[in-house]
């Protein structure tokens, strides 16, 4: 046997590393102002478990088939595979548990509450090559490790990458916050990839948070940032802390949807799946000079103009007909409803099966309710009036009901706002006896001269009074 002499040894070793390693990404050195904590680039020949957990099924065990968005896949751990140093979640058309589809979902926690990683603030970026196609969704985003503040949204979602295949050349930083479900509110932005580039291609996607600031990246470009965000408890009159629910650790997920509610029910072309998402890395750092958590919720602008034209008493109130002298007593559609009237209108959506009656007396308004629907917004007592930007609002108002029950109230958009949130949803329980309600919400969005005040009395049974109904102004 001829002999390999030292130097030749080494440098084979060498070449053989080189061999192994040449495919995958390997850790950056740290970053300026930021030292890297964890970090996985899929380099090994199965998924390291230590780190991820793989999440399989179609939700239901949640509570959420279709994962809550009406989604078509079945999750299983055969459609995750690593792969020359990449992590490869694959989109097959196939029938698994009566989905038409099957695909891959992981994070960092397993199913038990075992948190594997879960960073509160940080720097947290991945590099990774999406597919096309109509109806393909892949994701990079973080929920919290546990429901401090409520279930979804009130303790808060960050989607740090989301993207509609049909849609290559953007993607999508959002927030979900606020109350929780229904009551939940969302702000984010798109980003346009350059000419000639777009999601197919290998790009970093990154989100850095701080104590009261989140900034959103593509390939180190800063998109979108944001400090405005709260949450609230369904019955509370004033929102949690600030920088609530962002200050609390969140877990890191990775997935590959198809169809559902995000690319409007498109599903795939045949010649769009199998499709993949391919990851390079997942990587987190730390801030290296620490964090500043003396942090205030920012002021908006506000639209002075605006409100002084929204009042309608020397009081302050938005609210037009305090007395409730327009009020139809038959419930009506949508479509009969003058939103620049300052009117009361009983609305009945048929597509829920609500109906309703009212009637009026010393200022007082009854909602007799005759069939009750299958959503709280089934029937509704609606004003639409104007709300200012940059303004803190409080609504109070007395009610009470035939026999104990909830109801619904929000402050929003109409269609021609996108049923934007302006306020949380506010769901105060009732007693046979008036009871006075309040709470507050700053109105973030661009100013609304028509948003709708409702009162969401379907669902249950059982007729509501309502009166002395006020929107003013707060202090901060």
């Amino acid at each position: 046997m001829k002999k390999i002499n030292g130097s030749a040894l080494v440098l084979c070793i060498l070449m053989l590393i080189i061999f192994l390693t040449g495919c995958t990404s390997q850790p950056s050195a740290d970053i300026e102002g930021w030292s890297l904590v964890w970090n996985d680039e899929f380099s090994a020949r199965k998924l390291d478990t230590q780190k991820w957990d793989y999440q399989l099924g179609t939700g239901s065990q949640y509570g959420l088939d279709g994962w809550g968005n009406q989604e078509l896949q079945y999750y299983t751990k055969e459609n995750i595979r690593l792969e020359k140093g990449m992590l490869i979640i694959e989109a097959k058309k196939e029938d698994k548990e009566g989905k038409p589809y099957t695909s891959g979902r992981i994070r960092t926690m397993k199913d038990d509450g075992t948190v594997l990683f879960a960073p509160l603030y940080g720097r947290i970026e991945a590099r990774m090559q999406l597919p096309g196609g109509s109806g393909i969704w892949p994701a990079f985003w973080m929920l919290p490790a546990d429901t401090a503040y409520g279930m979804w949204a009130a303790s808060g979602e960050i989607d740090i990458m989301e993207f509609r295949g049909r849609l290559p050349n953007r993607t999508y930083g959002t927030l979900h916050y606020g109350e929780q479900w229904p009551g939940q509110k969302n702000s984010g932005s798109m980003y346009k990839f350059p000419e000639g580039e777009d999601g197919t291609g290998f790009h970093t996607y990154a989100v850095e948070w701080e104590p009261g600031i989140i900034r959103w990246y593509v390939d180190n470009n800063l998109f979108y940032e944001t400090s405005s965000w709260w949450s609230m408890a369904p019955e509370a009159e004033e929102p949690f802390p600030y920088p609530a629910p962002y200050d609390t650790p969140f877990y890191i997920l990775l997935n590959l949807a198809v169809g559902g509610a995000f690319d409007e029910h498109r599903t795939p072309d045949n010649t769009d799946i199998p499709a993949q998402m391919i990851v390079d890395y997942v990587r987190v750092y730390e801030k290296t000079g620490g964090y500043n958590h003396t942090v205030t919720k920012p002021v908006p602008d506000r639209d002075t103009a605006s409100f002084e034209r929204y009042r309608k008493t020397d009081e302050g109130n938005a609210v037009s007909d305090e007395s409730f002298s327009s009020l139809n007593t038959e419930s009506l559609s949508s479509n009969t409803m003058d939103k620049s009237s300052g009117s009361w209108y009983l609305l009945a959506l048929s597509d829920f099966g609500g109906r309703a009656q009212a009637s009026v007396e010393n200022g007082e308004c009854r909602i007799s309710i005759i069939h009750k629907g299958t959503e709280v917004h089934s029937v509704q007592l609606l004003q639409h009036l104007g709300i200012a930007k940059g303004y803190t609002y409080i609504l109070s108002f007395e009610a009470k009901a035939e026999d104990n029950r909830a109801i619904s109230v929000k402050i929003g958009g109409d269609d021609d706002n996108g049923w934007a949130m302006y306020s949380s949803q506010y769901s105060p329980s009732l007693s046979t006896e008036y009871t006075q309600f309040k709470y507050r919400f700053t109105m973030e969005n661009e100013s609304d001269a028509s948003a709708r005040l409702e009162f969401n009395v379907g669902k249950q049974d059982g007729d509501v009074w309502i009166k002395n109904i006020c929107v003013t102004q707060a202090e901060f």
